[in-house]
């Protein structure tokens, strides 16, 4: 080694004598934080510049959004979606027809409608016991639900019977909202 290169080290020694650890420390956690701001900063404001430019394209072309719908119709929709209470025995045979396709016995059922006569819906309250097995009745009351506009289910109970071959027996209470009027 040189002289000047020993004389180099040395005084990078001296210096690190002289100014301690935490300086030293500190001066690193610098470069570490230019380093970072080089690598990882400046990338992203090139980023966010291109995707200002984009903005200010994408407001020039704004396309005019649809009006909302107003209660009025919305509501209107609402009861026109629903069977008519003319439709009620209908409704009543394809929720049977679902329980059948479902795997689901049906003994009997009672059905009793209610009207209010100042509301424009007649709920049409059907109690329905079934047997079968717990999954069939879920997948009977999902496709009941889906294909059946206005249908809610009030309640629900199991009960299982032991025996030969364990059967799951349910009543369900459900009520479906008809449209009243012609």
């Amino acid at each position: 080694m040189d002289t000047a290169t020993r004389l180099a080290l040395w005084r990078v020694r001296r210096a690190v004598r002289s100014t301690g650890w935490v300086s030293i420390g500190g001066i690193a956690l610098g470069i570490f934080a230019a380093l970072f701001f080089v690598s990882s900063v400046l990338p992203l404001q090139d980023e966010v510049t291109g995707l200002r430019a984009r903005v200010k394209r994408l407001q020039g072309t704004q396309v005019p959004l649809p009006e909302p719908a107003r209660a009025v119709d919305q509501l209107a929709a609402f009861y026109e979606a629903l069977p008519r209470v003319q439709q009620a025995a209908q409704v009543v045979q394809r929720l049977h027809a679902q329980a059948r396709d479902a795997g689901l016995v049906l003994e009997h059922g009672e059905y009793r409608p209610l009207s209010d006569p100042s509301s424009k819906l007649v709920r049409y309250q059907i109690v329905l016991p079934v047997k079968g097995g717990y999954l069939q009745v879920r997948r009977f009351l999902a496709q009941a639900m889906r294909d059946t506009p206005g249908l809610a289910l009030e309640g629900i109970s199991f009960q299982r019977q032991e025996g030969d071959a364990p059967v799951l027996e349910a009543q369900l209470r459900l009520t479906v909202y008809l449209r009243a009027g012609a």
